[in-house]
């Protein structure tokens, strides 16, 4: 029986490097230590989870919480933890833990914290419900940190948070199983996209290594990772990639995978969480519309209005996982299923055959109403008609489709491309940071952005970005912003509002998190404009205009 130190000591040392082989390593010597039982889940706490991800199960645990149950064990105040905290709370914990100025209570019986019984706790909270589970919930957490070594706790805190800073992508772990087990990463990863859980993989391929995971196939009610697009900037940019393509409309919707098997329908979310419950109408769409016995189904639900207009994408948010008032937030907003690929058929998988064969199979099931509609363009100029029709319809722009690709779950290659609709860029002030995760941690890289109103003098948060810049622009903007640094307050360092930043944004979303009333959607940094002030920055009326020209084809809630 192998314990959690184990994982935790290996966790600190892949933190602590920064080439890829390393980690890769060091995840794979673990996994090879292990025992066989074992395997599954030092995969999934590796990879930052407890459950994975096609498994509904979830802690529930807040940081409220956490730390209600840490307070049962040492006597910290908030102060303490501001103190200790430096952007990551597992650290914060464990400094804590290992202050020595507060009095820890033990447990009688006290021992070292192992996987298994690790596991066994977590499993524990998740099957606690109804009155008195909170209590419960947080007795077991304490008994958990009072067994744990403080470096045990530093990573505990992260799995039940959901904030491992390690840098261990889950792609990277897929090669460290490949390398634990001598099986070829390409399978590895094949294996983790159609079953949605890289423990399970791991697991099997300890046991079983080649031959157990070719067995693994497109299956009914387990959700497979949808295949993804790499973004372009134009159309010209596809038809130079070279071959055959078919455009479809790009919706500004939520990402669905149908399963059906006769009357039977579960509907899964792009990160395959089962949202069947919060979508009853488009479960009676698939049922009396979809003319298969057995079928996996890729698509996008959108926000419509009466006239089938599409409403803006936050607007579908309103609706996709909601469990509860299902029905009367079901009459509020009308959903619209579009359907896209056909992955498994009857009793035929298709994920191996070319775009163009599931698409014909697609079309003798799906009524065209609720088809992606696509265009067959030889030339640049259709594309382009094609790409302005979307915007006047509402869309957010054009996919291209290589007409002899096969669906590869979980990758994003030169098969897919996207094109989006882009807003101009805009001139930001950076007024606010936090230091940032993983490669990121020693650099201020997640920025506050905002817009300059005149009318009071001051700066409005409309959003954070930490995309666009390079390690050289990161560490450089870190010096800058740690020299015009106002003060702190928890993770958020403020700064002067000095700098200008050009910020690209695929929409401006209504938003109450901030005061401005406006948020940023997918922003990235195009470039710092030194060669500007503050006074140069866009202003909150400019933002406005901005808003509300955005949605010129858009259905109106108004």
């Amino acid at each position: 029986m192998t314990e959690f130190l184990e994982i935790a000591e290996t966790l600190d040392e892949i933190s602590a490097v920064s080439s890829r082989n390393a980690k890769i390593d060091l995840a794979a010597g673990l996994l090879k230590k292990v025992d066989l039982n074992e395997v599954r889940s030092t995969a999934l706490f590796l990879s930052g989870r407890i459950f994975s991800e096609s498994d509904g199960r979830v802690l529930n645990v807040s940081w409220g919480g956490l730390s209600s149950a840490l307070k049962q064990v040492i006597d910290f105040s908030m102060d303490d933890l501001n103190e200790s905290y430096q952007g990551d709370t597992g650290e914060a914990i464990a400094s804590l833990l290992e202050s020595g100025k507060f009095a820890r209570q033990t447990s009688l019986f006290s021992s070292p914290l192992s996987i298994q019984s690790l596991e066994k706790s977590f499993k524990d909270i998740t099957d606690l419900q109804g009155a008195g589970s909170k209590k419960k919930r947080q007795a077991i957490l304490a008994q958990i940190l009072r067994d744990a070594a403080p470096i045990e706790a530093k990573y505990i805190s992260a799995l039940i948070l959901n904030d491992m800073r390690i840098g261990l992508s889950e792609g990277l772990l897929a090669e460290g199983i490949a390398r634990a087990f001598n099986i070829e990463a390409k399978l590895v990863r094949r294996a983790w996209s159609l079953c949605g859980d890289l423990g399970l993989v791991a697991d099997q391929a300890s046991y079983g290594a080649t031959s157990a995971l070719e067995e693994f196939k497109a299956d009914i009610f387990r959700p497979i990772k949808p295949m993804l697009a790499t973004p372009s900037d134009t159309i010209e940019e596809v038809f130079e990639a070279g071959g055959a393509f078919v455009f479809e409309l790009k919706l500004d919707g939520a990402r669905v995978q149908i399963h059906k098997r006769s009357d039977k329908v579960a509907i899964y979310s792009r990160r395959l969480q089962d949202v069947t419950e919060s979508l009853p109408d488009i479960v009676k769409v698939v049922q009396n519309a979809v003319q298969a016995e057995n079928a996996i189904l890729d698509g996008e639900v959108v926000a419509v209005d009466q006239k089938g207009r599409p409403f803006p994408f936050q607007v579908v948010m309103k609706r996709f996982g909601r469990t509860r008032d299902v029905d009367k937030t079901s009459s509020e907003v009308l959903l619209h299923l579009y359907v896209f690929d056909l992955l498994y058929h009857e009793n035929e998988q298709l994920i191996d055959s070319p775009y163009d064969v599931r698409r014909k199979a697609l079309e003798l099931i799906v009524p065209k109403a609720n088809l992606v509609e696509c265009i067959d363009a030889k030339r640049e100029s259709e594309a382009s008609a094609f790409f302005e029709r979307s915007k006047k319809l509402g869309h957010e722009g054009l996919m291209a489709k290589r007409v002899d690709s096969f669906y590869i779950p979980g990758t994003r290659g030169k098969n897919w491309f996207k094109i989006k609709h882009a807003l101009d860029t805009m001139d930001l002030v950076i007024i606010a940071a936090e230091w940032g995760h993983g490669r990121r941690r020693n650099w201020l890289s997640d920025y506050h952005l905002a817009v300059r109103d005149p009318e009071t003098d001051s700066y409005a948060m409309i959003g954070k970005t930490y995309k666009g810049l390079t390690d050289a622009e990161f560490k450089e903007m870190t010096a800058k912003l740690e020299s015009i640094s106002t003060g702190k307050k928890g993770p958020v360092v403020f700064v002067k509002p000095e700098i200008v930043v050009e910020v690209l944004a695929a929409e401006i979303q209504e938003s109450s998190t901030y005061k401005s009333g406006m948020a940023l959607r997918f922003a990235r940094i195009v470039s710092v404009r030194r060669d500007k002030s503050p006074s140069d920055s866009m202003t909150l009326e400019e933002l406005k205009k901005v808003f509300a020209t955005q949605f010129e084809y858009k259905a109106s809630q108004a």
